[in-house]
Formats: C-alpha cells, structure tokens, sequence
C-alpha cells in the first residue's frame, strides 16, 4: 500500500513535468493525471514482461482502487453542495436511466445483428457470441469473468468465452480512453462544452508565459489564495481535517447503507426462497438473478452519495450546515479523482488473449461505432440539455469498458464536477445496473433467450425496442 503510494506520487510529479515541458499535452488538454497513468501503465506492463514482484504488488493495489475513489467522489458530492429539487432531479435521472438501456441493449442488439449477419455465415460460433460486446463494453472485466461460466455452459458451448470477453473489455477500455480525449478536445471545439471556464489549451495552444503561470508562487500574496476557508481556529481543530472527518462520515454512512440494503435483501430472499434449484447450472442462474444479487449489484458510490446527503441533512437539523466548506470538500473530492484516474489507466489490462479474432474484430468495431453513435446523436435526443456532453462522456466511458473510464473523461471538461452529470449518472445507476452491463438480463439472455429463440427474431426484437425507448426518450426531453 505504502509503496503504490509513493509510486502514484513519483508518477504525479512526472506527469506534471511532461505537461509543463511539452506544450502537445496542454494542446490536447491531457491533465497531468492521466499523463502519470500512462507512464505507470509503461512501467507495470514492463515490470510485469520481467516478472518483478514489486509490479505484481503495485498492479494489484492500484487496481482496487478506482472503485473506492469513485464512492469518495460521490460522498462530498451532496455534501458540498445542496441537490436540486426533486421534480427536476426525477426528469433528468429519469432521462440518464434510459440512456444506459439504449446503450447497452443497443450493444447486445448489434452484436447479435453482426453475428446472424457477418460471422454466422462463416465462423461457426453461438448466437450468444453476440452478446460480448455488451459482456466487455458496458460490463467490463468483472462481467467478462463471470459470464466465462455462462459461455461454457452445454447448452451455448462458446468455446473461449472468457478470454474473448475479457479481451472485449480491455480492447473497450483502451479504445475509450484514447478516443474519448479525441472527442473531448472535438467537443471544446465546437462549443458542446458547457464549463463556465476552460483551460486556454483546450482551445488554442498555450504560449510560453502562459505555460510558466499554470501554477502559482506560494509566496506571491497577490495570485496565491488558500484552499479553502476555515470555519475554526487551528488550535480547536486543523480546518482542513475537520472536512475530511465530514467525507468520512459521509463515507461511514455510505458503508452502512450498504451493508443494511445487503442484508435485508439476503434475509428476504431466503425467507421467500426456500426450495433450491436441481442442478447447480440452474443454482447459479438463479443466484445470480436474485434480489440479493441484484441489490449487491448496486455499487457503493450509490449509497456514498446518500450518506454525504445524510451528513449534510444532519448538520443542518442541528444548525451546523455552516461548518461545511464547499471549496474544501471539493478539492478534496478533486484529489480523489486525480489519484483515481492514475490507478485507472495505470492498470489497464493489456494481457488477454484473443480467439477468433476476426469475428471478434467485427464486433469490436460494430460495438465502437455503436458508442459513438450513442455520445454524438443520442446523448443530444436523450440527455439534459445543459450537461448532455458531459453525461454522455460519462456514458461513453461506461458503455467502454468501466465508469472509471467514464470520469476521467468528465474531468477532462467538468473538473471542479460543477455540470450535475456526476450527480445525475450516480442517481441513475439503479434504474440500469442490476438490469444490464452485467446485470439480469447480461446473464440470463445468453441462456433464457438466445440458445432458445432464432437469433434473427431476438436481435430484430431487440431493435424494435431500442427504437422505441429513442422515440420517448427524444419526446421526453423535448417536452
């Protein structure tokens, strides 16, 4: 732990060298973070080629860090600030929740579409060889391992199943991150950005002065300002620690509402499922398909956001709410991401092996073309007009590989989080995640659907319905 931390701190500092030293990074608008990503995932890919211990350790480390980061993000999300009124939250979520069938459902109705259509008439693959491309994209690694089972189950017998999934989502990840910053400096350019400010090298090259000012002189009174203000005296409490103690019991909080959401759904579950299925294939789809699995589908940046609410709620019930400082909250929030889009990149998973690579290149380009697709036209239709670029980054990212993904490219554009996308995608979250990217219907389709029914009627059906969740969806937001 203590080593991956020095390490992420030595990329840091490098990543803010190359940044400053090299004026294309600032061009392309490439923040240091990820910069220190890309050098660490170098150095771990190299480690890992010579077989260094250190790098095994720092590569698992990191790895787990991303999704503890995001629940940290999110836990002063609605501490720092006030959430908006219910009836408009409800619209917007509503709108993001839709977003994420039509992405995700779209994936698996282009892959099975290309599979019936371009690798069927020539490879003799299943009809749930279509589903890798919602299995890896919007699933990601953890998905793609778990559907390993499922591919090997008698009944579908897709042989290497594990590691075409598996490389689905690494092929996802890579190819989002790298696109997606295409699509961001894209985006600024054509004024699809609704930040009140941007960096000046998002738009044209940074001249020399303005290179040399990107951070300030400590002691130059004049430019320098503090991080945030104190709401009490330094020998009361150190004002900075005291709003870390709030993002922690923010956190706490978060922590608690899972574990209390987990439990009572496990003790409903066997109160009312007594009987156990006859053949462990059956146990485990039904496992899987549960209400306890579909609760702990539901990740912990959910209940973080929720808790930092509950944090706030208090403080206010006891007229305290004045001793968060939103400026403080943030930057620490803004440090989180920095750290967790190191660790993302850093770790991204470059070592599976492909089988079948043709038909699997034709799904791999259907399902690229398909989320750019869904970021340039039907986050437009869809999504809350005044952030819709910045969700769609998000979803864009998800629908890629992680949400991980996803935030480092929201920081790219909203680096303060001050759009609401953030806060709108975490609210989400549970209308789309126990369903699809590796919910219910990602592991049950495979074996309920398609060895069942002709893959030209379940794609066909398919379609149809995404079609029309585009057509409300578009009414929706024009109304």
């Amino acid at each position: 732990m203590v080593h991956a931390l020095i390490f992420v701190a030595v990329l840091l500092l490098a990543g803010v060298w190359i940044r400053r030293s090299f004026s294309l990074f600032a061009t392309l608008y490439i923040p240091a973070s990820v910069l220190a990503g890309a050098i660490g995932l170098v150095v771990i890919q190299f480690g890992l080629a010579v077989d260094a211990p250190v790098t095994r350790e720092w590569s698992a480390t990191l790895r787990s860090w991303p999704g503890w980061l995001i629940a940290v993000v999110f836990a002063g999300m609605l501490l720092e600030r006030r959430p908006s009124s219910f009836r408009e939250s409800l619209s917007r979520v509503g709108r993001e929740g839709l977003m994420v069938w039509v992405i995700a459902l779209g994936q698996t109705a282009v892959g099975l579409l290309a599979t019936w259509l371009l690798v069927q008439p020539f490879y003799d693959v299943p009809n749930s060889f279509g589903s890798l491309i919602e299995t890896g994209f919007a699933g990601g690694h953890g998905t793609a391992a778990a559907m390993g089972q499922v591919f090997a189950h008698p009944s579908i017998d897709l042989s290497g199943g594990l590691d075409l999934g598996i490389l689905m989502a690494t092929c996802g990840l890579v190819y989002g991150l790298i696109s997606g910053i295409l699509w961001v400096n894209i985006g600024a350019r054509a004024g699809w950005v609704q930040a009140a400010e941007l960096p000046t090298s998002i738009l044209k090259p940074p001249s020399e002065e303005a290179r040399s000012n990107e951070t300030q002189d400590p002691g130059d009174e004049a430019t320098s300002r503090p991080i945030g203000y104190a709401r009490f005296r330094g020998e009361t409490i150190e004002p900075l620690l005291l709003q870390m103690v709030w993002l922690a019991l923010a956190f706490g909080f978060g922590l608690a509402f899972q574990s209390i959401a987990n439990q009572t759904a496990g003790f409903i579950e066997s109160w009312t499922n007594a009987d156990a299925p006859a053949s462990d294939i059956d146990a485990e789809l039904s496992k899987r398909l549960g209400l306890q699995a579909v609760v702990e589908s539901f990740p912990l940046f959910i209940y973080t956001l929720f808790g930092g609410l509950a944090v706030r709620l208090t403080l206010r019930l006891v007229g305290r709410e004045s001793w968060i400082d939103r400026e403080t909250i943030n930057r620490l929030t803004s440090t989180a991401m920095d750290i967790l889009v190191v660790a993302a990149v850093a770790t991204l998973n470059l070592q599976a092996v492909a089988t079948l690579i043709v038909p699997f290149s034709i799904l791999f380009i259907c399902g690229a073309i398909w989320s750019v697709i869904c970021l340039l036209v039907f986050a437009r239709w869809l999504l809350p007009r005044e952030h819709w670029f910045e969700l769609g980054l998000i979803n864009y990212g998800m629908s890629t590989g992680t949400t991980a993904t996803g935030f480092v490219l929201l920081r790219l554009v909203d680096p303060e989080l001050e759009s609401g996308a953030a806060e709108d995608y975490a609210l989400a979250a549970p209308l789309s995640s126990p369903f699809v990217g590796g919910g219910m219907l990602t592991v049950g389709l495979p074996l309920l659907v398609l060895e069942a029914f002709p893959i030209g009627v379940t794609s066909i059906t398919l379609c149809i319905v995404v079609v029309l969740m585009l057509v409300l969806g578009k009414y929706w937001n024009a109304g």
